[in-house]
């Protein structure tokens, strides 16, 4: 998405443009914070790396299993962080098996 593109979603008044440009800028800002938690950490280990040429429809597949596995203890987790460590376990760096 393009700073454009973000720009024209966020000014549409209906509740669908309201609720994806809130949504994309607050998965934006977490996904910041989940970077800084693991940059700080100085390790590969936690860390995705995420082939290039998946597609988004893939990623939100691969998701959707994992949070419908979710137990109520994991449930009231960071969004940010369980998507995170579920790309990490999926495509692991380091030449882990997926």
């Amino acid at each position: 998405m393009t700073a454009g593109d973000l720009a024209q979603l966020c000014s549409g008044s209906d509740h669908v443009s309201v609720n994806a440009c809130r949504i994309y800028i607050l998965g934006v800002t977490q996904g910041i914070a989940v970077g800084m938690r693991l940059a700080a950490a100085h390790s590969p280990a936690g860390r995705a790396c995420v082939p290039p040429g998946i597609s988004a429809e893939e990623l939100q597949m691969s998701l959707k299993k994992k949070l419908a596995a979710l137990d109520a203890a994991s449930g009231q987790s960071d969004a940010a962080g369980f998507i995170a460590a579920a790309l990490a376990a999926q495509f692991p760096c380091g030449g882990g098996k997926r």
